[in-house]
């Protein structure tokens, strides 16, 4: 009776925890040491259903884009095998072909009784909409350095910390064209290196 109990009070927990993050407007995801998707809540379940960026494909989450996909799985492997050190959690972005702005992805270790562990802890995934305030970003950036739509993408891109050829992989052009556009756009912000770079277009997200 009591282990009954105690299962329901951990059943209302986990209802309590779903419906806070929903309203912040995160989604869960947890996989299986096997990397097989355990359970998904209400709004990742739509979120899935909608087939943008993110699916289930043999019991498993992917990433529709190739460079999307690499990560994701990586950091989905290094949550089972206990590999993260930062504060026991990586975050990722994971872009779609019918909105600007992409998914925001946290993944972190669940992990198990230590009887449990020879096989790899379970991962939980926290997904975030970043539609919100994308187009103002996006507006700032335009209005403070005149910069194109392309060069916007790619300034945006960069700041998720990806590499030169990442962004030409998302941007479906090839890495030369890419330098181009960083050309372009170290001029009209006025800046040298690509760590400035990034750092003055989070400021415009940020603080303005």
């Amino acid at each position: 009776m009591q282990e009954k109990n105690v299962n329901q009070e951990q059943i209302w927990h986990g209802k309590i925890l779903e419906q806070g993050l929903d309203q912040l407007g995160q989604a869960i995801i947890i996989v299986s040491c096997r990397a097989e998707v355990l359970f998904t809540s209400i709004s990742a379940e739509t979120l899935l259903e909608n087939h943008n960026g993110l699916n289930i494909i043999n019991n498993s989450l992917v990433a529709d884009l190739i460079p999307d996909n690499q990560r994701l799985q990586k950091a989905i492997q290094n949550a089972i095998n206990g590999n993260h050190t930062q504060e026991n959690s990586v975050s990722l972005y994971i872009h779609r072909n019918q909105q600007d702005k992409p998914y925001y992805l946290s993944i972190s270790q669940l992990p198990k009784q230590t009887d449990e562990r020879r096989d790899g802890h379970h991962a939980l995934i926290l997904i975030k909409d970043l539609e919100i305030n994308y187009e103002r970003w996006a507006d700032r950036l335009k209005s403070g350095f005149n910069l194109s739509p392309r060069e916007i993408e790619c300034v945006i891109l960069l700041t998720e910390r990806r590499s030169v050829q990442e962004v030409g992989e998302v941007m479906e052009i090839s890495t030369e064209t890419v330098r181009q556009y960083l050309k372009s756009i170290f001029k009209k912000m006025d800046v040298r290196k690509l760590h400035e770079l990034v750092s003055l277009a989070l400021e415009y997200r940020r603080n303005r």
